[in-house]
């Protein structure tokens, strides 16, 4: 076996697979106009509509057509990191919408991510998008990576 060009196709195909994953996420997020389309779900707060290790597509949508059970992805910037969870209830105040959200899972979030402390009532722009669709088990890889290294996005 010839170790130096095995060396090198895996540094190869694991240099395509990067620039793949980094080409469909960008097209994506033209496509579902967001910053981040594809998002995996890293804690057990939305079971059970999702689990931990599912991966989520979020579409980006005007904030005035969002309404009370949707789910969306919404940037924490207190805590500086991105939140998937369910509006519900909406205030509107001055020229912004603002949310109010919480996790289905009523035993890791018995209260509303605002009553918790978790997040402020979370203005329109802070806003992603909605979630569209869940892809079972597909977000492991991260799950496992974030859970080792402490990686966060």
């Amino acid at each position: 076996m010839d170790w130096k060009k095995e060396t090198r196709e895996t540094v190869f195909y694991i240099f395509i697979g990067l620039i793949a994953a980094y080409a469909l996420s960008t097209g994506l997020g033209y496509a579902l106009d967001t910053q981040k389309p594809v998002m995996a779900v890293v804690s057990s707060s939305m079971e059970p509509e999702f689990y931990k290790g599912d991966l989520i597509v979020a579409k980006g949508v005007p904030p005035e057509s969002l309404e009370v059970g949707d789910v969306i992805v919404y940037e924490n910037r207190i805590k500086g990191i991105d939140v998937v969870h369910r509006i519900i209830a909406i205030e509107e105040g001055g020229h912004h919408l603002y949310f109010y959200t919480k996790g289905d899972n009523n035993e890791t979030n018995p209260r509303s991510d605002q009553e918790s402390g978790l997040a402020p009532p979370v203005i329109d722009e802070w806003v992603r998008g909605k979630v569209v669709l869940v892809i079972p088990k597909l977000g492991w890889f991260k799950v496992i990576v974030t859970e080792i290294f402490g990686v966060l996005s």
